[in-house]
């Protein structure tokens, strides 16, 4: 099961070199990112509102698997989606 966002949640995140996501903080709490085991970029929109994004999805050092997104246009991170 997943818990997907109708609203991706806006979200803290710690940057690696290459713009990564290195750790990030939800609900007060600061996740270390253990490992990234997809990643994707959507760009869409360029003839109305323009979308770049750049997805993720992580596992952290506490086991919880997440799909995150940084915006391009705005370098602000947003949570999508949590896999219990």
């Amino acid at each position: 099961m997943s818990k997907l966002f109708k609203e991706a949640k806006r979200l803290e995140v710690e940057e690696g070199v290459q713009h990564e996501p290195a750790a990030l903080l939800y609900r007060g709490r600061r996740e270390g990112v253990g490992e990234t085991l997809k990643q994707w970029r959507v760009v869409q929109g360029w003839w109305r509102r323009p979308v770049e994004r750049e997805y993720f999805q992580v596992r952290t050092e506490s086991g919880t698997v997440c799909d995150l997104y940084r915006n391009l246009l705005t370098g602000v991170w947003y949570l999508q989606r949590i896999y219990d």
